[in-house]
């Protein structure tokens, strides 16, 4: 019998968490680290799962079909790449609004996929960011008026995107360690896949520490911003600030399934990565360099010796080329500290 699949919707999940040995050795950690690599996905991040599991879930439920259906989103990049992908895939017609900051790279895979990219009026786009996650729904709402079909996605506060990692990535972490895993390290984007691989993991284990990754203040108030000289970066939100739940934190966010919040810079976001290309031949993102800083930082810990710590890598640093983050200043990243 053939193995040949009928469509990229069959290939999304299964990615390899791989240890960094090499990364390890060079450091002197005492904890192991093992990234779960969802650039493996087929459009190349762990929002493969969210976007293929919300469509399906309601196609199951009579939602939505590709005769009657413009599937709409507003995002950041990665969602609207993966949610463009698969409605090709699938035969939807799919409306997307881009925030700002999203790498060239992203952009121009949303043309390749024949997106219909929406021009969001810019007071529209400030709000998202004065007002914090709420106003999304006010720009879903505009980019639904007169659409035929129109069906939010609302990638912020949808079940199914929780559900699409506790269903499978989650499973997958635990199945692929053994069982073993101590430490889970994750960001918050959209809330989904560190609530759904937390809930998971801690029914299985209620040891197993959850650790989300936060973005420095001064990178937040200050971010790099695309177009600029010193390249570009589109920050993690941050949403805690020690206390309580900030604006920023979507609806699917979980605080009660989170055990510690964890401050990284940019510069050390940015050392990680280069260190991970360097020793290992893996080169990623922002974001998961992010996660990777907060996972060397755990692995440091003399509390930590001998723990298997497993960072979630959403995607690979090829779609941030543009924003110069293959770049190395050595004059600046040998003084720099975990």
């Amino acid at each position: 019998m053939s193995n040949i699949y009928g469509s990229i919707t069959e290939l999304v999940g299964n990615t390899p968490i791989v240890e960094f040995k090499r990364l390890e050795k060079a450091l002197g950690l005492k904890g192991r680290i093992a990234g779960k690599l969802e650039y493996f996905n087929p459009a190349g991040s762990h929002k493969d799962r969210m976007a293929i599991e919300i469509i399906e879930a309601a196609e199951a439920r009579g939602d939505i079909s590709p005769q009657n259906t413009t599937l709409v989103e507003f995002t950041s990049g990665n969602t609207g790449v993966a949610m463009a992908a698969f409605a090709a895939a699938k035969g939807y017609r799919f409306n997307i609004g881009i925030q700002n900051g999203v790498s060239i790279e992203r952009k121009k895979l949303l043309e390749a996929y024949q997106a219909n990219i929406v021009d969001v009026p810019q007071n529209l786009i400030d709000n998202v960011f004065n007002k914090g996650i709420s106003a999304f729904e006010d720009v879903l709402n505009w980019m639904s008026e007169g659409v035929e079909g129109a069906y939010p996605t609302k990638q912020l506060d949808n079940k199914d995107n929780i559900n699409a990692h506790y269903k499978y990535t989650g499973p997958e972490i635990w199945k692929d360690t053994d069982g073993e895993i101590d430490i889970f390290v994750g960001g918050v984007g959209t809330g989904g896949s560190t609530h759904g691989i937390s809930k998971y993991l801690k029914e299985q284990n209620s040891s197993i520490k959850v650790v989300i990754t936060q973005p420095d203040e001064n990178d937040v108030l200050n971010p790099i911003v695309e177009g600029t000289e010193d390249g570009g970066f589109h920050g993690i939100h941050a949403v805690h600030d020690g206390t309580s739940i900030t604006p920023m934190a979507p609806a699917n966010f979980n605080q009660d399934l989170v055990d510690e919040y964890v401050t990284i810079t940019y510069a050390q976001t940015l050392k990680a990565i280069h260190l991970l290309a360097k020793y290992e031949g893996i080169f990623v993102g922002a974001s998961s360099g992010a996660s990777l800083a907060v996972a060397i930082k755990q692995a440091m810990l003399e509390e930590n010796e001998g723990k298997l710590i497993v960072p979630l890598l959403p995607d690979n640093g090829e779609r941030y080329l543009s924003e110069d983050l293959q770049r190395v200043h050595h004059d600046v990243e040998d003084d720099i500290e975990f």
